[in-house]
Formats: C-alpha cells, sequence, structure tokens
C-alpha cells in the first residue's frame, strides 16, 4: 500500500476521498535500555539504541494505520503526519506516538495487454505471469502464502488468480488477525479489474448460485464496500435464487454515485409493493398431530420447527415465513428507502 506525507500520487488519480484515520503507540521508558546510559549522545552523537526503538514505535504504528485504511479497502494514505509525545504522571513516563492520515482510492490504471508487436512479447507481463503460474501451482490456503504474494494476487489485475481468490472466500480462520489480513488483501483483487468486469464476476457467481454461505456473505461484503453496483445485474438477482435475491435487497439500499435513466427507470419498476412481490412465504402449513392440538393448522419452518399459524416468527430460529431473520434487512425496509428516493428523484429532475 501507499503511504506518503504529500496530498497527491504522482502518476496515480485519486477516486474518492475518506474520513482521516488515526493510530496509537504508546511505549513505556523502560523499553529504552539504554537511554540513561546514551544522554550524551544527544550531544555529541546519536543514541543508537534510542533511535532504533523509534523506528520500532514508527513502524508498529503506521502498520496499524494500514491496517485500518485496507479495512475500508482504501488503495493509499495521503497526508501523512507522526507526532510523538511525552506522557508523564504519577513517577512514570511514556512516549505516545501518533499517525494520522487520509485514505484514498485510486482510479485503476490501464493495463497494456500481452500482445505482439513487431514480434515483441511485453516482458513484465510475462513475468507477472510466471510468478502467478508458481503461485497458482503451489497455493493450498491462505495461510500458505505471505503478505506480499496476497499483495501481488490482489493488484495484479490477472484474470487466472479468480478460481483462487472464490476459493479463499471459503477460508474462515476466526480470530486469527495474520490470515484474515491476508483474506482482506485477496479480496481487494476485485478493485484492480476494471468495474465492469469487477461486477460481471461477482453478480454472475450469485446468479450461479453455486457458492457457500461464506462466500456468499463475502461477495456481499465486497459489493457494498467497494460500491458494485448495478441495478439491472440486481434486477436479474432479485429473479433468481434466495441468496441472489437478498443480496439485490442490499444493493437497491446502497447510494450511487450517478444515476443513469436506466437506474432512473429500474428504480420506478419498483415502486409500491414490488419487492414483496419476489419474496413470497416459503413454510409449508399443515395440520398439527400433537395429542392436544390434533387437527389444527400450524406452518413449519425451514428449520423443521412447527409454530402456530398466527406467530409472524419461527420460536426456534425466530426466522419470518419468508425466511428473514428478525435483525435482517427486510424488503419493507428497502421499498421505503426506493420509494423516497424516486420521489426526490422526482423534484430533482423537474
Amino acid at each position: 500500500m501507499i503511504v506518503t506525507t504529500t496530498n497527491s500520487i504522482e502518476g496515480r488519480e485519486i477516486s474518492r476521498y475518506n474520513d482521516p484515520i488515526a493510530a496509537n503507540v504508546v511505549i513505556g521508558t523502560n523499553i529504552f535500555s539504554d537511554i540513561g546510559a546514551s544522554y550524551v549522545d544527544f550531544f555529541g552523537g546519536r543514541s543508537t539504541s534510542y533511535e532504533k526503538k523509534m523506528q520500532e514505535m514508527y513502524k508498529r504504528v503506521t502498520e496499524t494505520l494500514k491496517q485500518r485504511a485496507q479495512a475500508i479497502r482504501a488503495d493509499a494514505i495521503i497526508g501523512l503526519s507522526v507526532d510523538i509525545d511525552e506522557i508523564s504522571g504519577k513517577g512514570s513516563q511514556m512516549f505516545m506516538i501518533t499517525a494520522v492520515g487520509t485514505p484514498v482510492h485510486l482510479k485503476e490504471v490501464a493495463r497494456v495487454p500481452m500482445e505482439k508487436q513487431d514480434d515483441l512479447l511485453d516482458g513484465e507481463l510475462i513475468q507477472q505471469k510466471v510468478r502467478a503460474d508458481i503461485i497458482l501451482e503451489n497455493y493450498k490456503s491462505v495461510e500458505s502464502i505471505n503478505k506480499d504474494t496476497a499483495e501481488f494476487i490482489a493488484t495484479s489485475g490477472l484474470r487466472e488468480f479468480e478460481p483462487l481468490v472464490f476459493k479463499a472466500m471459503n477460508e474462515d480462520y476466526g480470530i486469527e488477525q495474520t490470515p484474515k489480513d491476508k483474506l482482506e488483501m485477496l479480496f481487494r483483487y476485485f478493485d484492480y479489474l476494471p468495474n465492469e468486469e469487477a461486477i460481471a464476476i461477482l453478480y454472475n457467481a450469485l446468479l450461479e448460485g453455486n457458492l457457500t454461505a461464506l462466500q456468499v456473505k463475502r461477495i456481499n461484503a465486497i459489493i457494498t464496500s467497494s460500491s458494485f453496483i448495478d441495478y439491472a445485474e440486481a434486477i436479474n438477482l432479485l429473479n433468481s435464487n434466495t441468496h441472489a435475491k437478498r443480496i439485490a435487497l442490499k444493493i437497491f439500499s446502497l447510494d450511487k454515485d450517478w444515476y443513469s435513466k436506466e437506474d432512473v427507470a429500474i428504480l420506478k419498476s419498483l415502486e409500491g409493493d414490488a419487492l414483496a412481490n419476489f419474496f413470497p412465504e416459503i413454510v409449508q402449513v399443515e395440520e398439527s398431530k400433537g395429542m392436544f392440538s390434533s387437527g389444527k393448522e400450524v406452518w413449519r419452518c425451514g428449520c423443521g420447527h412447527t409454530n402456530k399459524l398466527d406467530n409472524l416468527n419461527c420460536g426456534s430460529c425466530t426466522r419470518d415465513k419468508r425466511g428473514f431473520e428478525e435483525n435482517s434487512l427486510k424488503p419493507e425496509e428497502v421499498q421505503e428507502m426506493v420509494d423516497r428516493k424516486i420521489r426526490v428523484i422526482n423534484k430533482v429532475a423537474l
């Protein structure tokens, strides 16, 4: 990741600025093992130990800043400033190093495709593809690669890494931070593809429906965080499988940077209660076979639990009759957002 003290990056265009982020590291003076013996160096030379420890602190705080920027899928940090303050009180003395910067997203750089020109091939691209071939041949899990390799995969723009990234979407390491950091880096792979390609890959994967619940969850997060919003594709998702439909709901709840005439037309086609029609009840109504309630109608949830007919939610898994969890985004919520957006667009367009 690019980190710079300037407010721009030479040769790159910034597409979006995020709010500034900060990171702190506080450390006690006792860590400077030879600081007491080395004060003379401040006047006649320099303290090697002090300088080394301060460099370690600087590295730690900037690395934390990078991780926070990567968490919001930023490409770079600009305007970096680092301050060191002394904190003392109650007989103790500490140093606090603070780093502040602005995470930004960069516009993609056009890549030169590999092609023959006067019997010559692009050597840099050949080198990249050779490295990619080795990575693909040896990849077992995200634990089998280091951070540099994860960054190379993410920023390469090479389509041959697509299966690897989808495989990584199915890996779960709980609270283990190192593998999670590498996974987060891998999932930025789509940010370095042309926008249309990234949308096509992600939406088509959802339409095909051959995904695990974890892969669906991560695709949802990628679409949301990187604003891969395409209403025409989202309409296709609404007419597809259950997972795809629910991600379509999320997409229609998001705001776009610009609204084309096609976008407005699609939104208007969803006015009223259109979204609810895509999510009918999926439970089975049957007669109860209990000793004291035989013959009464009940509904059977997908989890297998039977509920009274007038119960809105399952008494076991809490899902409603359409399969929505209590706190999940529902068609009625998104419908309200869509209808309000249409009213505003109609006013602005006048």
